[in-house]
């Protein structure tokens, strides 16, 4: 798993901001969980860390552009990801579910953060369920592949739907 820890000691009462634009973070992540992805336009993060009594506070923002493929025809598509967000991270001691990772380690010198661990997460949450090459994406015909955004098939024709959607063509449900 990719890694970058920052220092957290002495950071004043109202906070640090700390930008990030290392782009290789992006392209370790994606190679170790395997996302076919291209970055389009750079990614850069800004985070803004507030200590609290029992951890710290990050607002943020994550903003770039990737190139991946669509989920419905297969073809490229551009996902650009302007996301802001707001985390919290508990120092050790503080109870937190067992299943919530933390991003916060104490070491020697204090405490430190994981940037990039926190940065992957919201980069995940900032992706679309479905990613498409656009909203009218009509994508791939189940019966001969065909990508039905550049060509249209002889399966559009009731004649040739699947058996499965003939079986149920004239199912009818009774209602009261």
């Amino acid at each position: 798993m990719v890694e970058h820890w920052i220092g957290l000691t002495n950071l004043p009462a109202h906070g640090r901001e700390f930008s990030f634009d290392d782009q290789d973070i992006w392209r370790e992540f994606w190679k170790e969980f395997q996302y076919d992805m291209d970055i389009v336009t750079p990614f850069a993060a800004k985070l803004n860390i507030v200590p609290q009594q029992d951890g710290y506070l990050i607002q943020g923002h994550l903003g770039g552009t990737v190139k991946t493929v669509c989920h419905r025809c297969l073809e490229e598509a551009e996902v650009v990801i302007d996301h802001d967000f707001d985390a919290y991270e508990a120092h050790e001691d503080v109870d937190l579910l067992e299943d919530e990772p933390s991003h916060l380690r104490n070491v020697d010198t204090g405490w430190e953060l994981d940037v990039a661990g926190l940065l992957w997460e919201e980069f995940l949450l900032a992706l679309p369920e479905k990613i498409l090459c656009a909203d009218t994406c009509l994508g791939l015909c189940p019966q001969c592949g065909k990508n039905r955004n550049l060509e249209s098939c002889a399966c559009d024709n009731p004649g040739s739907q699947s058996p499965l959607a003939r079986a149920l063509q004239g199912l009818k449900i009774k209602t009261n």
